[in-house]
């Protein structure tokens, strides 16, 4: 006999029965729905992994690595080259909302899925590693050289002048008004260039109702040699924990400034769902403030962004706006 619908929405709910796995990707702040043909797929190879016994956090891993291995993201290959027109700097991070456990990397270099190495240091006594530590931290973890420079981010950083010149509606004022050029800190001579701040990320819910998050970007181009964003700060760009998970994307600095993850999840712990959760979240946020982000709840999935590639503005029709695709 089947269980009437709205009872097993409240079963769902109050966790007396397991949803079933789910998985929720995003392709970054502002990336085109088109390329939700990357999202997909990389939605479908975590769920598939929790639909063989993966754990939560194992498949979140899965997700991410599918979009670090293509080159139209900005995260591993095809991660963002900085002002330079050289350097490429990552970071990613990883949580289990099972255990609590956090393992992070900010500005590391050279390496094909720096997400597998923010694994590795949960396994640390450490929840960060940064820079050169964790470039060397990779090569003992048995992580090869590697170079994440590809035609795709070659591109995209000629492309990217058009923001800097002001055609570009997410321009970044604090930018237009520093002189940048001054306070130059690259061992290689000045180019002038600039970047998208796209980051990518997939959530995840086991068969046993437990959560993780991971994420990982190349950063934007608008940074000094460096630069930290959100993706590597504890309850920043991911978290996760008993009621859910979130991975977040867009301007780093004011995710970092509201802890939107944690914020988010707060909202997820309150009983919402993970759509309104999203859509709160984003509202909280004036126009001009590059944002979006996907959750997973004990029953429910969401996601969605600020900002149309499409119609190149700002908007309020979150869902429909950023590629992220749910999966379950």
């Amino acid at each position: 006999m089947s269980i009437p619908t709205r009872f097993a929405a409240l079963l769902l709910t109050t966790g007396l029965l397991a949803a079933p796995p789910a998985a929720v990707v995003h392709g970054g702040a502002g990336s085109p729905r088109t390329r939700m043909d990357g999202t997909d797929p990389a939605a479908a190879k975590a769920l598939a992994a929790l639909k063989t016994g993966a754990s939560a956090l194992d498949a979140a891993l899965a997700g991410v690595m599918v979009l670090e291995d293509d080159p139209r993201f900005n995260a591993g290959t095809g991660a963002n080259i900085r002002l330079d027109g050289k350097t490429i700097q990552m970071d990613a991070a990883c949580m289990d909302g099972a255990t609590g456990g956090f393992g992070a990397v900010a500005a590391i270099e050279r390496v094909k899925n720096p997400v597998l190495v923010a694994r590795k240091v949960m396994d640390t006594p450490h929840l960060l590693i940064v820079g050169e530590g964790a470039t060397r931290f990779a090569r003992a973890m048995g992580f090869p050289d590697y170079d994440p420079t590809c035609a795709e981010n070659r591109a995209r950083f000629q492309r990217v002048q058009s923001i800097l010149q002001g055609s570009d509606p997410r321009q970044i004022e604090a930018w237009k008004r520093y002189d940048w050029k001054k306070a130059w800190n690259f061992p290689t001579p000045l180019k002038e260039a600039l970047g998208s701040p796209d980051t990518v990320g997939c959530v995840t819910r086991d068969a046993q109702g437990r959560f993780a998050a991971a994420i990982s970007t190349g950063g934007t181009t608008i940074t000094f040699y460096g630069r930290v964003g959100d993706v590597p700060m504890y309850g920043a760009g991911i978290y996760a924990g008993p009621k859910g998970a979130v991975a977040c994307t867009g301007n780093g600095e004011d995710i970092v400034k509201h802890l939107v993850a944690k914020t988010t999840y707060d909202l997820l712990a309150k009983g919402l769902s993970a759509q309104k959760a999203v859509d709160r979240a984003l509202a909280a946020f004036p126009a001009r403030i590059d944002l979006g982000l996907v959750a997973v709840g004990p029953a429910s999935t969401g996601g969605g962004c600020n900002y149309s590639a499409e119609k190149k503005q700002f908007g309020t029709d979150y869902r429909n706006q950023m590629a992220w695709s749910a999966a379950q």
